[in-house]
């Protein structure tokens, strides 16, 4: 049956803070389920962590508490192991890649995984590269080694990390700026827009783009809760997804503006040069087979199709 105003609106769930790229994200796709549907659906917005934790939204969401969510490829492996694929690093070379290979190719592959896990994948969000960020200069591999990092529970992180030589840590990212000021960790893993949204800067004074790995979100919805609606309905609620290309240059706007401010407030942003990128890329690219057996399942073949998808994209047979 078609939803009524009279009855519950959907909740949507996200993490996005004022004046960010997530906040204009989530109200666009608000104010385009009205527009597309006549003003006859709505959606409650409940972006700024009201539904807690994204764990814990994710849970919600599975159990259709929530219906709607942005939910990181980290936490969604929660489902589906096999996304850490995508996390693998310098799998992708530049965004553009990304983009494709995400939207082209894989949005197909990767819904049919999440549909088997209850959930419906209608879109990427796509929030920009991993760098490295620490309490000291990190120029090259070995500069990590000893070194206490935080990181994510991110199977593709750890594992690098560790390969070259890393004390990986795990702690909520609440936690990281006292954990820097105490010693408890010295740097770690995150992307530019988190790395300054979180105020990390204040406790990390170095940040270096080693652009290992993308952050990416999906928007799902709960299955059941998706298959109760009307064809119609359906439309509208996947119709007034944001494009991924649209909030990616958002994102890059507000990624480009934060290191610009930061560097002049004293944060030391390092781009590796050729050789050191070239070290950083051949310690990621060795772990991509140790990575895709831990994570068992169907790694491989989602590995496989990430491969094919790239050459295709190369080849301009996107």
């Amino acid at each position: 049956m078609a939803q009524e105003l009279s009855q519950e609106l959907p909740k949507i769930a996200g993490i996005a803070a004022p004046g960010t790229p997530g906040e204009v994200y989530w109200q666009q796709y608000r104010d385009a389920v009205r527009v597309l549907s006549g003003g006859r659906l709505d959606v409650t917005l409940m972006v700024y962590g009201e539904a807690g934790p994204e764990e814990t939204q994710f849970s919600a969401l599975r159990r259709n508490r929530l219906q709607i969510g942005g939910i990181s490829t980290g936490t969604l492996g929660l489902a589906l192991p096999e996304l850490a694929v995508l996390r693998a690093p310098f799998l992708f070379e530049s965004q553009d890649e990304v983009s494709a290979v995400l939207d082209d190719h894989l949005l197909p592959v990767i819904s049919d995984m999440l549909a088997d896990k209850g959930l419906v994948l209608l879109s990427w969000m796509m929030d920009g590269w991993a760098d490295l960020y620490g309490v000291f200069p990190i120029r090259q591999p070995h500069d990590l080694r000893g070194r206490k990092m935080r990181v994510s529970a991110d199977d593709a992180a750890q594992m690098y990390l560790r390969s070259i030589g890393a004390d990986v840590i795990q702690v909520p990212l609440s936690d990281v700026i006292p954990g820097l000021q105490t010693g408890l960790v010295e740097g770690g893993e995150q992307s530019t827009q988190i790395f300054g949204l979180a105020g990390l800067d204040s406790a990390a004074t170095h940040l270096t783009l080693t652009h290992h790995a993308y952050s990416t979100a999906g928007i799902v919805a709960n299955r059941s809760w998706w298959e109760s609606l009307s064809e119609e309905d359906r439309r509208v609620f996947a119709s007034a997804v944001p494009d991924a290309n649209w909030y990616r240059g958002l994102v890059e706007e507000m990624n480009a503006a934060y290191l610009t401010r930061a560097r002049g407030e004293g944060l030391t942003v390092t781009l590796p040069g050729t050789q050191s990128m070239t070290e950083w890329k051949t310690a990621g690219l060795a772990v991509h087979d140790d990575l895709i057996a831990q994570i068992g399942g169907e790694a491989q073949a989602l590995y496989d199709a990430v491969i094919a998808a790239k050459a295709a994209v190369a080849s301009g047979t996107r």
